[in-house]
């Protein structure tokens, strides 16, 4: 048996883990930040889009800009389980609902 980790322990704290997120953005596809790391997941960034862009976004009629914050596996994982129906492998919770399941199957005539 695998051990399980706890769920939703806190692991935001980059003075402990150093920064563990990152930025990525975009204009029309093509990257112009990838991946800058960062400390907090809570973040402003400015995109400063050039007069090339910004003539062929004109031409186009539109010009998308897209900003990605994200971080590794782990830090995912935690955000992702802090809704109440996301059943991460490995985790607590995951395992008391397949234990629940079970139970009512058992008990099933």
């Amino acid at each position: 048996m695998t051990d399980l980790r706890p769920s939703v322990r806190a692991t935001y704290d980059s003075r402990q883990t150093g920064p563990r997120y990152w930025v990525t953005s975009t204009i029309d596809g093509q990257a112009v930040a990838f991946r800058l790391r960062i400390a907090d997941p809570f973040v402003r960034h400015t995109v400063r889009v050039g007069l090339r862009d910004l003539l062929r976004g004109l031409l186009r009629g539109r010009l998308a800009v897209e900003v990605t914050v994200g971080g590794d596996t782990e830090v995912m994982r935690d955000v992702l389980e802090l809704d109440e129906q996301a059943l991460i492998q490995g985790r607590t919770r995951q395992a008391a609902f397949q234990q629940s399941i079970h139970q009512k199957l058992r008990s099933q005539p």
